[in-house]
């Protein structure tokens, strides 16, 4: 896959799916930590997040987010990273699924066929229809009822509208979507 110039400097993203051993789950977690670490001393590193499984899944999910694909380059090709796969296979019943995505297209469905997400501009639309309600009332509410404080009151904003944008609203545009997502 090519790459230009333009992708090269904006923000990606990489999700790394581990299915962990039954028992093997405090081994993981100490990893993890381990591996959040290690990137923190990388440059352009953004942050992580970890997602556990739920229901007694074996499932982890690690979200690694750096500015530019240049600097998430140079993580992929660090031998400490490579290190610590290594110590990844005494908990992992399988090789790690890694996932490159830049944007937002982590959050749209990819055609089976093509295997690509929808366009950056049906991208664009979905995110804007997704933002109109909790843009429009969320501050409302937080200035009403919590502060109406500037900077708290966008802060406390913000931390209502992205979590119900990446769990409650964009799952619910995406499957609503999806037919023109295919045309």
């Amino acid at each position: 896959m090519r790459i230009t110039k333009k992708e090269k400097t904006a923000p990606v993203t990489t999700i790394v799916e581990h299915s962990v051993i039954p028992g093997g789950e405090a081994l993981f977690e100490d990893w993890a930590r381990r591996i959040r670490e290690a990137c923190g001393q990388y440059p352009g590193y953004l942050g992580t997040e970890v997602i556990r499984p739920e229901d007694d899944g074996s499932t982890f999910i690690c979200i690694f987010r750096f500015e530019s694909y240049a600097h998430l380059d140079a993580w992929m090709h660090a031998p400490e990273r490579q290190k610590l796969l290594e110590g990844a296979k005494t908990f992992c019943a399988v090789p790690p699924r890694i996932s490159r995505y830049r944007s937002l297209e982590f959050m749209f469905p990819v055609d089976a066929k093509t295997g690509k997400p929808p366009s950056r501009e049906k991208m664009a639309v979905v995110t804007f229809l997704g933002l109109i309600a909790p843009v429009y009332f969320v501050p409302g509410f937080v200035k009403a009822y919590v502060t109406d404080q500037p900077l708290l009151a966008t802060l406390a904003s913000l931390t209502i509208i992205t979590p119900s944008m990446v769990y409650l609203i964009m799952p619910l545009l995406t499957r609503l979507f999806r037919p023109w997502f295919r045309k």
